[in-house]
């Protein structure tokens, strides 16, 4: 039976954290299939992994307050299974509403996996580490999976999206089948208390930084594209962004008992508002792809911290297996949003509301800090 502090435990929830958070790394790819591969417009294209995320939030919300009750051990390999299955059906279905189905569906159940999957690394003896090292795996899977799919797409079409998509699910699914820990989900934990509101001051800061993540990312390629800079240099863009992104979870690990999690939380959004508005307003290459390469970095190198912090002041895990939630709210809202300012403004407007969503961001977290000051209730972080 594997336990909760396991090495093979770790194994599975890394593994599973890395296809439950696919949309951070599939997204600008995601939504260029389907516009480019699939045909349908902006808005439209964006509207699919809205269904998607939608799904997940859904599942995520309904979860994170029933989190006692909740199988672990049987509802994360499920969910990964469902999700992977609905997947790869959108190669051999055709038609928006049925790919809507098949998002939304499929949405609800990674959502569901990855509440749980959160849920129990809350619960683990150091929450800020076991996330972090979660956020490596998460690196090098970006690095494959931006480098890779779309070599498959040129290859065998627009559904090679949906293969690698897919594969990742299922690959989840056997992982968490023989290892996700028997006793992720203790059987009395008291969720019957309101987070406490640093806490909830964080979650509306952490979910304005996925917003912003979601705006960007969603768009990234199609940008790039209408700027002339090349669909070749664009992916180069693409891998780079993801040998990138291997480095803030290690960072974030080594440093986290050298840097405050607020003052963290703090820059974050700051630096991710000017990466946008430079990503989106810049019309030379290298002023488009500095921020590109090191823009996901931003986000995960500061949910870390964040991650750590309400796991700190939250111990039943109730607050971080809302996190996917958190971070597909806003990533939920963001490809139909931006498609929507897209067609209407052009891009540029994406790098503008994202710079007015970090102010609120900043302001967030800000709060959070005053109200943990005042706070009795931190539980002390486990080495």
């Amino acid at each position: 039976m594997t336990t909760l502090n396991a090495r093979s435990a770790n194994i599975a929830l890394i593994t599973g954290h890395v296809a439950g958070m696919i949309d951070l790394a599939a997204l600008p790819i995601w939504v260029d299939t389907l516009i480019d591969g699939y045909g349908y417009r902006p808005a439209l294209g964006g509207a699919l992994p809205t269904s998607f995320l939608l799904g997940a939030v859904i599942a995520s919300l309904f979860l994170s307050r029933r989190f006692d009750k909740v199988q672990a051990r049987t509802l994360a390999p499920a969910g990964y299974w469902v999700a992977g299955a609905c997947l790869l059906a959108v190669t051999v279905v055709h038609g928006f509403a049925i790919h809507l189905l098949l998002h939304l569906v499929g949405g609800m159940a990674t959502g569901a996996a990855l509440s749980v999957v959160h849920g129990t690394m809350g619960r683990s003896d150091n929450p800020h580490r076991i996330f972090a090292f979660a956020g490596i795996g998460f690196g090098l899977f970006s690095l494959f999976f931006l480098g890779g799919v779309p070599q498959l797409i040129g290859v065998i079409g627009p559904q090679g999206f949906f293969y690698a998509a897919g594969g990742t699910m299922l690959a989840a699914a056997i992982v968490t089948t023989l290892l996700m820990p028997q006793d992720a989900v203790p059987e009395k934990v008291d969720l019957s208390a309101r987070f406490p509101k640093a806490i909830r001051f964080a979650i509306g800061g952490i979910m304005g930084m996925a917003l912003i993540q979601g705006l960007v990312f969603s768009f990234l390629v199609q940008v790039g594209n209408a700027r002339g800079f090349g669909e070749g240099r664009v992916e180069l863009v693409l891998i780079l962004l993801g040998i990138v992104n291997l480095f803030p979870p290690a960072l974030a690990a080594l440093l986290e008992r050298r840097l405050s999690a607020i003052r963290v939380s703090r820059v974050g959004p700051v630096v991710q508002g000017t990466f946008a508005l430079l990503i989106m307003l810049s019309g030379s290459f290298i002023g488009y792809a500095i921020p590109a390469i090191f823009f996901a970095a931003v986000l995960i190198f500061t949910h870390t911290f964040v991650f750590g912090f309400i796991a700190r002041y939250d111990p039943t895990g109730s607050a971080v297996s809302a996190t996917p939630a958190m971070l597909m709210t806003g990533s939920a809202i963001a490809p139909l949003l931006g498609g929507a300012l897209v067609e209407i403004f052009g891009f540029g407007a994406i790098g503008i509301f994202a710079a007015i969503v970090a102010f609120g961001s900043y302001w967030s977290f800000t709060r959070a800090g005053q109200l943990a000051t005042r706070s009795d209730n931190a539980r002390p972080m486990t080495t």
